[in-house]
């Protein structure tokens, strides 16, 4: 499908990237992003872009369903003086899902798109984007983001298990996408963001990742280290740690895993 080829020269020439890498297959970007973010002269914003993934991953143990149809890149991201530093990258990975859902609605305008705490993007309450920060130790202060988006792999292919909590752009809308449109109006999106946490911190942001927040009002169970900690969502506070009113009073957590949410 014409769709799902990315057009290079486009993505070079945005503006958005200094460098882009692409591979037909890779076992992970997040991998490959990282061999490079140990380079001392990387340029960056570093683009890993593959069509195919064997080893993908998320958080934890989890793994992502990659192939065809479906967009898979990790971007690298300097922390070096004027950059973002590492006292902003918890306020990016909240961040970071906030932008792709902004840039994912804008390709889908029926579908309810929101964020899940941290940085899951949902669509029509089911998975469509998974996103993995990472700082590997000789990464040189460059953060990695990884981004795993649903587009033209629709659902009614995967593996059984997966079906009913994880869905792609195709199959909210029954439209195939420019997988090359999808992933410049990622960048895009941001890019912008990115600005606005290194200039004005994430309080500028925060109002706008409330509203777009899928757990707020719900009762969610959370794995914090060995707790697991079950409370109604108030959303985030100023420093974006997930709110729970629980039985012992109102919460705030820093870190941890959303293992349920009704």
């Amino acid at each position: 499908m014409k769709r799902d080829r990315f057009d290079l020269p486009q993505l070079a020439r945005s503006g958005l990237i200094e460098r882009l890498e692409f591979h037909q297959s890779l076992a992970s970007t997040n991998d490959r992003a990282a061999a490079l973010a140990a380079e001392e002269w990387l340029a960056c914003p570093a683009l890993v872009l593959a069509q195919e993934q064997t080893a993908g991953r998320g958080r934890g143990s989890n793994r992502w369903w990659s192939v065809p149809g479906s967009l898979m890149f990790s971007l690298i991201i300097s922390g070096s003086p004027g950059e973002l530093g590492p006292a902003q990258w918890p306020g990016f990975s909240l961040v970071a899902g906030l932008a792709v859902c902004e840039a994912l609605a804008s390709h889908c305008l029926a579908a309810d798109i929101a964020v899940k705490w941290p940085n899951d993007v949902y669509a029509n309450e089911r998975k469509i984007c998974g996103i993995l920060i990472e700082s590997p130790a000789p990464a040189r202060g460059r953060m990695i983001v990884g981004i795993g988006v649903n587009v033209n792999n629709s659902f009614a292919d995967a593996p059984e298990e997966l079906r009913d909590s994880a869905t792609a752009l195709c199959d909210v809308d029954g439209q195939p996408h420019d997988l090359t449109d999808v992933l410049r109006s990622i960048l895009g999106s941001l890019d912008q963001r990115w600005q606005q946490l290194r200039e004005q911190g994430f309080s500028s942001l925060r109002q706008e990742w409330r509203d777009r927040s899928l757990l707020t009002g719900r009762i969610v169970q959370l794995q914090a280290g060995a707790q697991r900690h079950t409370g109604r969502c108030l959303g985030i506070d100023d420093d974006g740690a997930l709110l729970l009113q629980t039985e012992r009073g109102r919460q705030s957590f820093h870190a941890g895993s959303i293992v349920s949410f009704e």
